[in-house]
């Protein structure tokens, strides 16, 4: 009786797995891109939500700066690797976001923001000011 694999079924194998590893990391690195721009989606839309909510509280104005790769609140900056920051916002960038008291309300119409990743221009979330109420939506 034989014990073990043969040259060509070990080289059968080999060839399988060299394919299938040369499938993952283009797959691996499009999830990685989106999994960026939707954190980065959510953190401005969290920094804006908090700027809101402390307008509120405080009963004093609150700005966000944004601009193309990245937006400062009350002194802390973010910057962006790989993703750029668009607008539908004329003279874009830079863009300043104020939340007025006592509502947390902006002096402007719908403000809306797309972050797009560098690499793969096709992924893409919108962050949205929705006017004079100011509230944050995310899409």
């Amino acid at each position: 009786m034989r014990r073990g694999f043969s040259l060509l079924e070990l080289l059968v194998v080999i060839a399988i797995l060299g394919v299938l590893l040369a499938l993952v990391p283009p797959s691996y690195l499009r999830w990685r891109a989106q999994a960026q721009v939707e954190e980065a989606a959510r953190s401005l839309a969290w920094t804006l939500q908090q700027a809101r909510a402390e307008a509120k509280r405080t009963n004093t104005a609150q700005t966000v700066s944004i601009t193309a790769n990245g937006w400062t609140y009350r002194g802390s900056t973010v910057t962006l690797q790989n993703i750029q920051i668009s607008s539908n916002y004329t003279g874009f960038p830079p863009l300043s976001v104020t939340f007025n008291p006592p509502y947390g309300t902006t002096d402007a119409p719908l403000k809306k923001l797309t972050l797009t990743h560098q690499r793969f221009s096709d992924l893409q979330r919108s962050v949205h000011v929705v006017g004079v109420i100011g509230k944050v939506i995310v899409r």
